[in-house]
């Protein structure tokens, strides 16, 4: 017997408008149970007469509407009604004509105080609306009450999951303790927490072999099929084409069985939207396969491209049709819309969501963020910049979902970092740094924990533009002296939090080699090539600085942003068509528009080395457009980038016949 549990019975009324608390009739009744894919309803109500509770459950069949059973039971009302729904969940058992030999009792399965199921219940519907915070506090006013409740524990850990991360303590210490106190649970509840505590500890093949067992038992299992995708999602042994395509394919079965389920809709977009970029390293070839992007011609890469985008819409308009309350269902739609170009589209969505939310700070960002893709950057800046000035980190306290709004006001960075206001910038890294150390700490992910954060940011931002000096040497001499100084275990996150600052003042106008040869002393690790050949040609050797480039380094394919250096490498060498071809995909359209994306930052600088190589090249055109880019981009910018501005002025007069 199939019975469809509370979260679903919630997904299945939110749908519709409806609360626990609304009256429902036969017809929604019938309604929402052939919604769930069942053929029996019952309908129930109570009544507290003097000093005792009455209830009472008629059973419904679907398809006609005929009643078809009805059971009763009375009897003192009582703090904890519980023990009466019971009694009553007895008697429908034997009017169905399951057995009734393993059934236990509600409170032995869940607590025995009803304090603490009461926080479960309303973590559960917290958690099912995307409000992971509020989720969080009930699920651990929950474990608060009741110490040895197992199932609360599962559940808060799943939470920290979503909010922070499986490499959390918190959500480490609840999935243990909810193994630990799991042994009176059913044995479906036991296998799926013995499942996430694999998965946690990242044994997915194990975790996976778990949920499919479930499987095995009952294919209809939603939240053995969410667990098994994000098995898939998760584990980075397979190849990328061939997690997403069996991530993508559990989480549709989930989403068939439970259209309401967010945390399946979540990692769907998650996927769609990486295939929908034109860097994307995996194409969507079928509703539900991936391939690698490698080796696919120009056909097949824009018929998967189309696919992925058309396929993020209809995903996104689904899940914020069955959760219109949802507020990550709205930002899964303006995604898709910027996706699909579908700009007004995106902003109508954005429009909607602020009527629902006015006070909401994350808007004017995520407002900014549709009109910079749409092309109207200028007014993104300015109107960012107007609210920028107004808004405080305490207009955040209360954020339900800190990771995804961290993300989107980041993305603010992005804006000012491309038009080269720097100060603005560094303003929005500034906000973020007050909001994740003084307003939501307890809500932040692992990679938003630590001290060296607002450096890293700040680092990679006036690295990427190489300027000022006076900024970028207050960075890594910080940097390098927390190296010095703390354990060496500690060591690595000091120095990397410097890394863009020592990069910025070897390649860029100062020309300062020590703070990279102190970041290879400290580390005790050779210097990637391309900063090996740039250290070599400062030295004349051309031949060491050859022989660097020449070196096979994956890591420039996962990490785009050492292409600057490469390239700057090659136009030193004189390569300047080498030049050209590794510059070809840095471009605005390849990158991150959501968090920060220090490219953003850096892109001007790399339209001027590739100006100046189609120069070097005769391509005078070529090299116009690029040096016009940058007088249209940097306008405006901040007093440090003139350098950089009068040399594009004085190449575009060179190559029109001006200079």
């Amino acid at each position: 017997m199939t019975v469809v549990d509370h979260e679903r019975v919630h997904d299945l009324l939110a749908r519709h408008g409806l609360t626990p608390a609304s009256d429902i009739g036969l017809d929604m009744a019938r309604k929402l149970a052939r919604e769930a894919g069942v053929w029996t309803v019952v309908l129930g109500d109570y009544q507290e007469i003097g000093d005792s509770l009455h209830l009472t459950a008629r059973v419904y069949d679907v398809a006609t509407g005929t009643r078809e059973d009805v059971a009763e039971v009375s009897a003192p009302a009582s703090d904890d009604p519980r023990p009466e729904f019971d009694r009553l969940a007895l008697r429908l058992l034997d009017i169905s004509g399951a057995p009734g030999e393993t059934w236990t009792d509600l409170a032995s399965v869940t607590t025995p105080s009803i304090e603490a199921y009461r926080s479960y219940l309303s973590g559960l519907e917290r958690l099912t609306r995307w409000e992971l915070a509020a989720a969080q506090r009930n699920f651990e006013r929950a474990v608060q009450v009741d110490t040895t409740f197992g199932l609360a524990y599962y559940k808060l850990a799943l939470t920290r999951g979503w909010l922070v991360g499986t490499a959390d303590s918190t959500g480490q210490v609840a999935i243990d303790r909810a193994v630990l106190y799991s042994q009176q649970l059913p044995a479906h509840d036991r296998a799926v927490i013995a499942a996430y505590r694999f998965f946690v500890l990242g044994q997915n093949t194990a975790s996976r072999n778990i949920y499919q067992q479930l499987l095995a038992k009952n294919p209809r299992d939603a939240d053995a099929w969410y667990g098994l995708g994000d098995a898939w999602f998760h584990d980075e042994k397979p190849r990328l084409e061939t997690r997403f395509t069996e991530s993508l394919r559990a989480f549709r079965r989930t989403l068939a069985l439970a259209p309401d389920y967010a945390l399946a809709y979540e990692h769907v977009q998650a996927m769609l939207n990486m295939a929908s970029g034109p860097g994307t390293p995996v194409l969507l070839v079928g509703p539900d396969s991936f391939a690698p992007a490698v080796g696919a011609d120009s056909g097949t890469r824009a018929a998967a491209l189309t696919r992925a985008r058309l396929a993020g819409l209809e995903s996104a308009r689904a899940w914020s049709t069955a959760q219109p309350g949802t507020g990550r269902a709205h930002l899964a739609m303006v995604d898709a819309f910027l996706a699909n170009q579908q700009y007004p589209d995106a902003l109508a969505e954005v429009a909607r969501f602020r009527s629902a939310d006015p006070t909401n700070p994350e808007m004017p960002f995520l407002q900014a963020r549709v009109r910079f893709a749409s092309g109207e950057g200028p007014r993104a800046a300015a109107e960012l910049k107007s609210a920028l000035a107004t808004i405080t980190p305490g207009d955040f306290a209360g954020a339900e979902d800190a990771p995804t709004l961290m993300t989107d006001v980041l993305a603010g960075a992005n804006i000012f970092a491309y038009y080269g206001d720097l100060s603005s910038a560094a303003r929005v890294v500034e906000l973020v740094d007050e909001i994740r150390t003084d307003v939501l700490p307890a809500s932040m992910p692992q990679s938003m924990k630590g001290g060296d954060w607002n450096r890293m940011m700040l680092s990679g931002l006036y690295g990427s533009v190489t300027v000022p000096e006076a900024t970028l040497l207050r960075l890594w001499d910080a940097a390098a002296e927390e190296a010095r100084s703390v354990p060496a275990d500690r060591r690595k996150d000091a120095l990397h939090s410097g890394q863009g600052a020592a990069l910025g003042l070897l390649v860029g106008p100062a020309g300062n080699p020590r703070p990279a040869e102190e970041y290879v002393a400290i580390s005790g690790e050779d210097p990637p090539p391309e900063v090996a050949a740039i250290m070599a040609l400062m030295k004349g050797d051309t031949v060491a600085a050859r022989a660097a480039l020449a070196t096979p380094d994956s890591a420039r394919e996962m990490y785009p942003g050492w292409l600057p250096v490469y390239a700057q490498a090659q136009f030193q060498l004189g390569d300047y068509a080498g030049t050209v071809k590794t510059l070809q995909r840095f471009e605005p359209e390849y990158f991150n528009t959501r968090g920060f994306d220090s490219r953003w930052a850096s892109i001007g600088r790399m339209r001027l080395l590739r100006a100046a190589a189609y120069e070097k090249l005769g391509r005078q055109a070529e090299a116009a457009e690029q040096y016009q880019l940058v007088l249209d981009q940097w306008k405006s910018a901040d007093p440090a980038l003139e350098k950089f501005v009068q040399a594009a002025a004085a190449g575009l007069a060179r190559v029109q016949g001006r200079g």
